[in-house]
């Protein structure tokens, strides 16, 4: 996956810099591979690829959770009106003008101050909707924009050549129980080979690109300007 010269797009930086870290994981793998061997790989090569694994889907955890706040902010600094933002967000950023019973506080509203309010309450809304996500699955990636932003099934849009929707979502999810299996019951996991942790990898990138460019989109059509860059993405071996 690739940025457009001259723009930056600083979530898909973060996590081609973090799935760096991934890369380093196997190449030491390799060298531990060299030294157990012909054969069966030994337990040290093999934890190697578990810990890929985890690492994998923490990048792609946290590459959700930058997108979902890069898009907040895009929201809140192209917004013309506070229409964009769902309702439940705007519910949310009010309380504290309806709880102490002061009337005068809905004057806060007027002209931009509901810019203001939303942004005096930017943490505690991200932190209520992004703090949810402890397992990146489909259904809670899209609960996460779609409360967020108001963007609905953004796992829909994930498919490409060779790769229908409903494989994607059931690649990603036997991605994350992989994970969980690895974090929870690491001996009794299931035994994890290096070409899980590539197919992992070029997965997240595939899922990245094409969220990045759909939340873009989504966020032009709200506010009618680029908050970020298309981005592009390929296979990497």
């Amino acid at each position: 996956m690739h940025k457009r010269r001259r723009v930056t797009v600083k979530h898909v930086l973060d996590l081609i810099s973090n799935l760096a870290e991934v890369e380093l994981l196997l190449q030491w793998r390799k060298v531990a591979s060299t030294k157990a061997g012909v054969g069966k790989p030994k337990p040290s090569v093999e934890v190697l690829n578990k810990s890929a694994v985890v690492l994998a889907v923490a990048c792609w955890e946290a590459y959700v959770e930058d997108l979902a706040t890069a898009a907040w902010d895009a929201l809140s600094v192209g917004a013309q009106s506070p229409s964009v933002f769902p309702k439940r967000v705007l519910v949310a950023a009010s309380k504290r003008l309806v709880q102490d019973g002061d009337e005068r506080h809905v004057w806060e509203l007027a002209g931009e101050g509901w810019k203001r309010v939303l942004s005096e309450h930017r943490a505690a809304i991200l932190e209520a909707h992004v703090g949810k996500l402890n397992t990146p699955r489909p259904k809670q990636v899209d609960s996460l924009f779609e409360g967020l932003i108001g963007l609905p099934s953004l796992s829909d849009t994930w498919k490409w050549k060779g790769m229908s929707n409903g494989q994607a979502k059931t690649a990603l999810e036997t991605l994350v129980e992989t994970r969980g299996s690895i974090a929870h019951r690491v001996k009794a996991a299931k035994y994890v080979r290096k070409t899980e942790v590539t197919r992992a990898t070029e997965l997240i990138q595939r899922l990245a690109a094409i969220s990045s460019n759909r939340v873009r989109t989504y966020i032009m059509t709200r506010v009618g300007s680029e908050p970020w860059s298309g981005v592009r993405y390929r296979w990497t071996r």
